[in-house]
């Protein structure tokens, strides 16, 4: 995997314009979570039906890396099964961006993943 700038154009544009970044309405599930070393905060919805991902949102606060994975991440899940959504490593997004990160942002990198698998187990809105 040739190691991309983590402030390439790609990267940049998806930072300034994230796919699926928003509330989502009618949600199945709904979770948040934050990561207090940089004080990133997300919120994911899912519209999953028959354990199938139909729909993905987030939305929050949070630096490049935390956007860019979970604009990455919502995008790569929609149609997704969800026990395959739980098999899902921070590996497979790096892979897809084609960009090498700090330790340290790993942690950022981390937080949407964790957060959508976190929905996935303990998010369901009871109706």
């Amino acid at each position: 995997m040739k190691n991309k700038s983590i402030y390439n154009k790609k990267i940049l544009k998806l930072w300034r314009n994230p796919k699926n970044f928003g509330e989502l309405k009618n949600p199945t599930h709904e979770y948040s979570e934050a990561n207090t070393i940089c004080g990133d905060e997300m919120w994911i919805h899912l519209k999953v039906e028959n354990d199938i991902v139909k729909d993905a949102r987030f939305f929050g606060t949070g630096c490049l890396v935390c956007i860019v994975f979970a604009s990455q991440l919502t995008e790569k899940i929609k149609g997704m099964k969800t026990k395959d959504v739980l098999k899902l490593k921070n590996a497979n997004l790096l892979k897809l961006l084609k960009i090498k990160i700090t330790p340290l942002k790993m942690q950022c990198a981390c937080l949407s993943l964790n957060a959508v698998q976190n929905c996935i187990r303990k998010g369901k809105i009871k109706k």
